[in-house]
């Protein structure tokens, strides 16, 4: 995916031409586990290539963790590795959304993005969190003028739900990708994190669309890796490491 930045002259493509070189502002997919389970998270972080967690109401439901006990799972999975923490809001009018949000980034003010969803009242609140200096993610969106929106307001990141969207009757990776061909056009600081996906080979879509971001729920974070091709050779060359010594 591309990240940009200022610069004199812009090529397009993800390319700026500085001296009549072209330089590519290029960064690899980041990989996130979409879970509030603590043993869920520290396996996860344990693989080397997810680099964060992503959270919501439902998933703390689901974990049984209550929300005064979101600083306690925040440390936790800090001390396990992760990088970066996307935990979302309570509440649904935008001056409590603020409160929580700054309630929420302070927990580890370097690490956590807060996520807001995207109604009227959450792009209020997010504008005023962006202005005083906190990273948000605009999340449950749906269309291309939601995320041109979350631009407006200054969000880091849009949350877009591909199984949700099938689920509606909507083509999910085309949805995403033109999403992605408007933030590249408006040189847009803004990446997408991709989530409800529910194939691990939704992973290669996504990242040939330049998606940045993808959280995965651990089941299918734990098929990311396998293929039977590699199984069969490792175990070759288990055997004739074993023969050879």
């Amino acid at each position: 995916s591309r990240r940009y930045r200022k610069a004199s002259v812009w090529s397009g493509k993800g390319r700026w031409q500085v001296a009549g070189l072209h330089v590519c502002v290029c960064m690899s997919m980041r990989i996130y586990i979409d879970s509030a389970d603590i043993k869920a998270i520290a396996e996860a972080l344990a693989t080397g290539y997810v680099y964060g967690v992503t959270t919501n109401p439902t998933l703390l439901r689901r974990a049984g963790v209550r929300a005064d006990r979101v600083p306690e799972l925040v440390r936790l999975a800090v001390d396990h590795g992760a990088r970066e923490l996307h935990l979302q809001v309570y509440s649904a009018n935008a001056p409590s959304i603020v409160r929580e949000g700054n309630m929420l980034a302070q927990l580890d003010p370097e690490r956590v993005v807060v996520k807001v969803p995207a109604t009227a009242e959450g792009y209020a609140a997010a504008a005023r969190l962006a202005r005083q200096g906190l990273r948000v993610t605009m999340t449950a969106v749906y269309t291309v003028r939601q995320a041109v929106l979350a631009a407006s307001v200054g969000a880091r990141y849009i949350a877009v739900y591909l199984g949700r969207m099938r689920d509606a009757g909507m083509d999910a990776l085309s949805v995403v990708a033109h999403m992605q061909r408007m933030f590249d056009a408006q040189s847009a600081p803004v990446q997408i994190l991709a989530a409800s996906v529910r194939d691990p080979e939704e992973t290669e879509a996504l990242a040939e669309l330049g998606v940045a971001t993808v959280t995965l729920p651990p089941d299918v974070l734990k098929r990311l890796v396998y293929s039977p091709h590699t199984e069969a050779a490792a175990e070759a060359f288990l055997q004739d490491a074993r023969a050879i010594q």
